[in-house]
C-alpha cells in the first residue's frame, strides 16, 4: 500500500510538472476562474508547500513523535513574494523536492512507515499518512491548473 502511495506521489509530480511547463507565458500569470490564484501562484504554492512538506517527512523519520507545524497558504504570496518569483525556479523546485523525498522513502524499513507526528489541527499522523495527504494536495492543485 505504502509503496502505492509513493508512485502515485512520484507519478501525481511528474505530471504536475509536465503540465505546469505546458502553460503557455502569456497565460500562467492568469487566473483558471475569477477570484482564484493565478496559475503562477499555484505553481509557487506547490514548491513551497513541497517545502513543509519535506521538513515533515525528515522530522517523522529522525525524531520521536515531532510537532507538525501547520501552513497558512493564504499569506504565502504576499510573504514570499509570488509576483517577482520564476515559474520554471519553482517547478525545477518541486522536481527536486520530489526526487529527493523519493529517493529518501525507498529506503526506509516497512516499520518507519508507522512513525508518527503530531499535527497542531489533525493530531498524530503516520508518515504514510502525510505521504498521502501531500499526494492528494498535489492532485488537488494540478486539478486547479488544470481548469
Amino acid at each position: 500500500m505504502t509503496k502505492e502511495i509513493l508512485h502515485q506521489f512520484e507519478s501525481a509530480t511528474k505530471e504536475f510538472c509536465s503540465y505546469a511547463r505546458a502553460i503557455s507565458p502569456n497565460k500562467v500569470n492568469t487566473s483558471p476562474k475569477e477570484g482564484e490564484w493565478s496559475h503562477a501562484y499555484v505553481i509557487h504554492h506547490m514548491a513551497d508547500s513541497d517545502a513543509h512538506f519535506a521538513v515533515r517527512f525528515l522530522n517523522i523519520l529522525s525524531v520521536d513523535s515531532p510537532a507538525i507545524i501547520p501552513f497558512d497558504e493564504e499569506i504565502f504570496p504576499t510573504a514570499l513574494h509570488y509576483p517577482g518569483r520564476s515559474v520554471e525556479v519553482s517547478i525545477a523546485a518541486i522536481e527536486n523536492s520530489c526526487a529527493h523525498m523519493v529517493d529518501i522513502l525507498k529506503q526506509i524499513a516497512p516499520a518507519d512507515w508507522n512513525r508518527t507526528g503530531i499535527h497542531a489541527e489533525r493530531g498524530k499522523l503516520t508518515l504514510s499518512e502525510i505521504l498521502q495527504l501531500t499526494t492528494n494536495h498535489r492532485v488537488g492543485h494540478l486539478d486547479q491548473l488544470k481548469q
